[in-house]
């Protein structure tokens, strides 16, 4: 990230695909006294704000930047995305959807079974899915804004079902648990 507050506010947010959920105000108070503020709407409803006056108007934007990513910093950790982590998790989630077509008794020849995973892996299916579990209030997308891309929505997707599913998958009624993962990615 770069030193600069806002510029790390920015990349935050854009991280979170919530490039348009925070709001800039800046008032001139007295001819020596400037007002600057930052609000953040999340999209699961939390709001942050931060109020910084200052004599100098330079220093008034940069303080209240400082001041807002500190607390995001130290009072919501969950804003704060670690991509490397979820591409891992992305990646064992493939390894399952994978699985799970393959051991499916949905499709009886290799042929089917490898169009049915064309079709399911794809970025835009799995955005669809993390569209549609947005939708219908999945808690854990509850923090995504609407500018993910497609294929990070389809990377977060991925890294879900790893977290919802590796845990079942490793016993013994596997089958009937990647059924279940296979119905959660089918319309």
């Amino acid at each position: 990230m770069n030193n600069n507050a806002k510029n790390q506010l920015l990349e935050l947010l854009q991280n979170l695909g919530c490039n348009n959920c925070i709001n800039f105000k800046f008032i001139c108070l007295t001819p020596n006294l400037y007002r600057s503020t930052i609000i953040i709407e999340f999209p699961n409803g939390q709001v942050i704000c931060e109020n910084v006056e200052n004599e100098s108007k330079s220093e008034a934007n940069l303080l209240v930047a400082q001041h807002i990513f500190d607390r995001i910093l130290s009072n919501y950790p969950e804003f704060l995305v670690n991509w490397d982590e979820i591409n891992i998790e992305a990646q064992a989630g493939d390894a399952l959807i994978k699985l799970s077509v393959y051991l499916s008794n949905q499709s009886k020849n290799s042929h089917d079974k490898s169009k049915q995973l064309q079709q399911l892996e794809s970025d835009s299916n799995l955005a669809k899915v993390f569209d549609r579990c947005k939708a219908q209030g999945n808690l854990e997308l509850a923090i995504w804004g609407t500018n993910l891309s497609e294929k990070r929505k389809a990377t977060l997707v991925e890294a879900l079902l790893w977290r919802r599913f590796s845990k079942q998958v490793f016993t013994t009624n596997a089958p009937m648990e990647l059924e279940i993962l296979l119905s959660t990615l089918q319309s």
